[in-house]
């Protein structure tokens, strides 16, 4: 059933370029959201302007991409890839741009949504329009490792069993307290594993294809055993075949160094997350004195202050900055 939507869809899109319909502005919910059982959007084929989102990543080349996600929408179908055709065509747009666009074709292609930022013959050209600038990034959605699902193996296929992921396909998430498991899977080889500190059983896959600091085929510090805190990425969908081989998977895409977590400042249980017990750790002591180390005050004192070595109000204002990292978002 799957192999025969994956042709079906691609072909739509290919349809959709002769007889686009003319939608009117939508948000990227209405863009994103369906109950199609293969995650497919209700757009499709449509050519739309779009209210847009904040810029969470770009990536250049031939075929630059933008990630837009808008904050509003916190609990899935808020982000979108827009697909550019030429080179540079980004180039004045930065990661906490507010974008708008006018004019975009609507495209599931290979399992994900994108904005295809192109002229059509016969139809106007598309716009982008920068709303404002400096916007904050929504903050990821924290999960465990199975809460993304990953491929099982079948004698032809490596495909997902159920698509409960779809609702966050190019959303900022973050996988909590995690080790990397195997490496060398997906389509190109470069996804590998990440499995649960808490049940190893639960997995994930992850690629660092669009990551800016990549020389490799991973990121340096992807080494096998390698245990994080958490890993922030853009979650992508692929579907596909490759040497017979057919494919159905979410990846994990990440952006750079900054997203693989080793130590979360103000974890002071080591437990990868900041909530009450650290809290209740870091009362104790409130204005300490003497921490000339970072054993010493139980690691309270996480800031240079204007007292040296002294847990105080700076060090407070840091600890409410981390509240929650590492929490699970329904929790």
């Amino acid at each position: 059933m799957k192999r025969t939507t994956f042709i079906i869809v691609t072909g739509l899109g290919t349809l959709g370029l002769l007889c686009a319909a003319r939608a009117a502005e939508l948000s990227i919910y209405e863009i994103q959201y369906t109950v199609d059982v293969n995650g497919v959007s209700p757009q499709h084929g449509n050519i739309v302007d779009c209210r847009g989102g904040v810029v969470t990543h770009k990536r250049g080349g031939g075929r630059p991409r933008l990630i837009v996600q808008d904050p509003n929408f916190t609990h899935g179908w808020s982000a979108v890839q827009v697909k550019g055709w030429s080179r540079g065509i980004f180039d004045h747009v930065t990661v906490g741009d507010w974008v708008k666009l006018k004019n975009v074709m609507v495209e599931d292609f290979a399992g994900t949504t994108f904005l295809q930022y192109k002229q059509y013959e016969g139809r106007p050209a598309p716009e982008l329009t920068i709303a404002s600038a400096g916007n904050s990034l929504p903050r990821p959605v924290v999960v465990e490792a199975g809460e993304i699902a990953a491929p099982t193996e079948g004698v032809d296929e490596w495909v997902v069993t159920g698509l409960d992921a779809e609702k966050y396909e190019a959303m900022l998430m973050e996988v909590v307290d995690v080790t990397v498991s195997d490496t060398g899977y997906g389509k190109a080889f470069d996804n590998y594993i990440l499995a649960s500190n808490v049940d190893p059983n639960h997995i994930c896959w992850v690629s660092d294809y669009m990551n800016g600091d990549v020389d490799e085929i991973y990121h340096p510090l992807v080494q096998v055993g390698q245990e994080f805190c958490g890993v922030v990425g853009i979650l992508e969908q692929y579907v596909g075949q490759s040497e017979g081989i057919y494919y159905d998977y979410y990846q994990l895409l990440t952006r750079g160094t900054e997203d693989f977590t080793m130590y979360r400042i103000a974890d002071l249980d080591f437990d990868c997350d900041v909530d009450f017990d650290d809290f209740d750790r870091f009362a104790r002591y409130w204005l300490d004195e003497g921490c000339h180390d970072a054993e010493s005050c139980g690691g309270a004192d996480l800031i240079e202050g204007p007292v040296a070595g002294a847990v105080d109000a700076l060090d407070l204002h840091e600890f409410a900055e981390r509240w929650l990292e590492g929490k699970r978002s329904d929790k």
